[in-house]
C-alpha cells in the first residue's frame, strides 16, 4: 500500500515547501477548481490529504513545491479568495523536511514508523515504574537519537550557527514531538530551550517530577555533535509537574566529568 507522508527529502535552496490547510465548501466541482489554480500559479503539489468536516464543508491538507520567488503570504490570500474557499492557513517548511514515500517509511535516513503518542509514553512509563536508573536509559536513548540526527542533516545540507536551532525546531514540528524556541550560544554552549506541547508532557498525565529525559538527551545529542563538545541538557520545568512548558538548560558538561553527568546533568 503506498502513502503519502510529510518527512524528509533534504534541502534545496532555488525551491520551497509550503503546506496549506483550506476550508471549502463540498459544492461539485470545488476541489478541482482549488487544485487547477494551484497548478496555475506553479505550485507543483507534492501531496495532500482531504478530511470530511461536515456534510457541507472539507478540508484539504496540500504540501506544495514553490519557487523561491513566490511569496507564500500572496499566493494564501489568492487561494481564501477562490469562491469555493473559506479559511486558509500555511506554514513553510524551510528545511525541506518533507517528502512523498513509499513502505517502509523513512525518517531521518532509517526506517521510521508511525505511533500514537500513548504508545510511546507507555513504553516510557513503563520503564519508569519498573526500571532502576530509567531515567538515565531514556537520557541515553535520547541522545543516540540526537546525534543521528544531527549527522543525517549535516551530511545533506549546510549546518550552522545561523541555523542549527531553526532545524531542530523545524525536526519537532514535523514529526508532532512539540514546538520548540531555542536559545544557545555557541561561543558559551549555555542557553535554553522550551518545549510547548511537548507529545511526552502533555500525554504522561500529573507527575511530581518533570518526564521529558528523552528530549533532554535528544537535545544533548544534536548538540553535542554540532558544537563537537560534550553538551548537558536537563529537564529544569515540566508541563507534567502543573508547568506551562517544558524548559530544559543547556549547558557544557564539565572536563573530565561522567558520561552519565554529561547525559543527564544533575540528579533530580
Amino acid at each position: 500500500m503506498v502513502r503519502d507522508l510529510f518527512m524528509f527529502a533534504g534541502f534545496n535552496e532555488n525551491s520551497q515547501i509550503v503546506w496549506f490547510k483550506i476550508i471549502y465548501s463540498k459544492e461539485p466541482g470545488s476541489l478541482s477548481l482549488i487544485t487547477d489554480f494551484l497548478e496555475k500559479e506553479k505550485a507543483f503539489i507534492m501531496f495532500g490529504h482531504l478530511d470530511n468536516i461536515t456534510q457541507k464543508t472539507g478540508e484539504y491538507s496540500v504540501f506544495t513545491e514553490l519557487n523561491e520567488d513566490i511569496n507564500p503570504v500572496d499566493l494564501a490570500k489568492k487561494i481564501k479568495g477562490l469562491e469555493a474557499v473559506s479559511e486558509v492557513e500555511y506554514g513553510i517548511s524551510k528545511y525541506g523536511m518533507i517528502s512523498s514515500v513509499d513502505f517502509p517509511l523513512n525518517v531521518i535516513g532509517v526506517r521510521g514508523v508511525m505511533a500514537r503518542a500513548l504508545t510511546i509514553v507507555d513504553i516510557i512509563k513503563t520503564l519508569n515504574e519498573s526500571v532502576p536508573h530509567a531515567e538515565g536509559l531514556l537520557t541515553i536513548s535520547g541522545l543516540k537519537g540526537g546525534i543521528h540526527a544531527a549527522k543525517y542533516f549535516k551530511s545533506i545540507m549546510p549546518i550552522n550557527d545561523s541555523n542549527f536551532a531553526s532545524v531542530l525546531a523545524e525536526l519537532y514540528r514535523a514529526v508532532g514531538w512539540g514546538i520548540l524556541e531555542i536559545e544557545c550560544d555557541p561561543k558559551t554552549y549555555e542557553g535554553k530551550i522550551i518545549v510547548n506541547d511537548s507529545f511526552i508532557a502533555d500525554v504522561y498525565g500529573a507527575s511530581d517530577q518533570p518526564v521529558c529525559a528523552f528530549m533532554s538527551g535528544y537535545f544533548a545529542g544534536y548538540l553535542t555533535d554540532y558544537f563537537g563538545k560534550n553538551i548537558s541538557v536537563r529537564e529544569v520545568s515540566c508541563k507534567a509537574t502543573g508547568k506551562k512548558v517544558c524548559e530544559h538548560i543547556i549547558s557544557l558538561a564539565p572536563s573530565g566529568a561522567s558520561q552519565e553527568y554529561q547525559l543527564r546533568g544533575d540528579t533530580r
